[in-house]
């Protein structure tokens, strides 16, 4: 099968910046998927989501939703072949259970504390970077620029130790 569609990272990353930007100039709204655990959580019947902001399901609730949806059309637009792995790298085995199910229990509960903490922090560092330096915010270009060297501090020194 021949490939359908082909991005380069940079036209993505252009896509993404036009969104932040048009987003905020039409609906005076800032890009976050973090505020959509906050609606997730409150249309599982979370209490503590469904007042204030988050009373009701909002847009970004479907913004997330639309996410893995994307990423599906990406890959049955590609072309190629889709296999489904838990291979993450050659620190992961080291770190990580051996079996599967215990593996997959561990990435599920660690992305649950990270939305959680995302949400008690009023958005993630990522979010933080992309949508504050979209829309040329300074600190946020300083902020974008100390998680990444944080993050790659952080993984090296992982690799140190664990390898």
């Amino acid at each position: 099968m021949e490939h359908l569609i082909t991005w380069d990272g940079w036209v993505g990353g252009v896509g993404v910046g036009l969104v932040v930007v048009l987003l905020f100039l039409t609906t005076g709204k800032a890009l976050g998927v973090s505020s959509a655990y906050g609606d997730a959580c409150g249309v599982a019947g979370a209490s503590y989501f469904r007042k204030g902001a988050f009373a009701a399901p909002r847009w970004r609730l479907w913004f997330a939703l639309g996410l893995p949806v994307g990423g599906a059309l990406a890959v049955l637009t590609s072309g190629v072949p889709w296999a489904p792995t838990w291979d993450m790298g050659t620190l992961y085995p080291t770190v990580l259970p051996g079996s599967v199910w215990l593996r997959g229990l561990v990435l599920v509960a660690g992305g649950a504390l990270i939305g959680y903490g995302a949400r008690a922090a009023g958005g993630c560092q990522s979010g933080h970077a992309i949508t504050g330096m979209a829309l040329l915010n300074p600190p946020s270009v300083l902020a974008g620029g100390l998680f990444f060297v944080g993050g790659i501090v952080s993984v090296q020194a992982l690799f140190a130790a664990f390898s």
